[in-house]
């Protein structure tokens, strides 16, 4: 009786352990996922900060006409790959990091990326609570509360005839 009782005790536990392992999976897997949408979308606004720059200077632009268009060049790349904002912000953060070590960066590509950063920052959801809306942003009026007269509000209103 005991090793019965023990038996089905360790059995309930692996099913348990078992049964997280395969829920717990895919969120390792989706992690990994974002995390290469996020590496790519760094490289692409680091390619399209260098083009913008090389752009700029070879139109004898500087100052804000530089930063406006390397701004509108890194706009179009995140656009361009329908990355959420939190993406976008750690991708924005990962290029302006790589172009700062490597010396790529130029005042102007700086602070383009200052205010794309910004602008992006306004939109994330990780900046203050999340929407009651799962996850989006923006959107119409919010819900109103169901009437207090009329159908519904508690139960059914099936009602047998007699």
């Amino acid at each position: 009786m005991m090793k019965s009782m023990i038996f089905a005790v360790a059995s309930r536990t692996l099913a348990s352990v078992g049964a997280l392992a395969v829920v717990a999976a895919p969120a390792v897997t989706l992690a990994a996922s974002v995390q290469a949408d996020v590496a790519a979308l760094a490289a692409s606004i680091q390619a399209a900060v260098t083009q913008a720059q090389t752009a700029a200077a070879a139109a004898g632009l500087s100052g804000d006409a530089a930063s406006a268009q390397v701004q509108a060049a890194v706009q179009q790349a995140i656009a361009a790959s329908g990355a959420t904002p939190d993406q976008a912000l750690a991708a924005l953060s990962i290029a302006r990091s790589n172009m700062t070590s490597s010396g790529a960066l130029s005042a102007s590509g700086s602070a383009a990326l200052g205010a794309v950063s910004a602008q992006v920052s306004s939109l994330s959801s990780s900046s203050g609570g999340a929407p009651a809306s799962g996850g989006s942003s923006g959107g119409g009026a919010p819900v109103p509360p169901p009437a207090s007269s009329g159908g519904g509000g508690g139960g059914s209103d099936y009602r047998p005839t007699t």
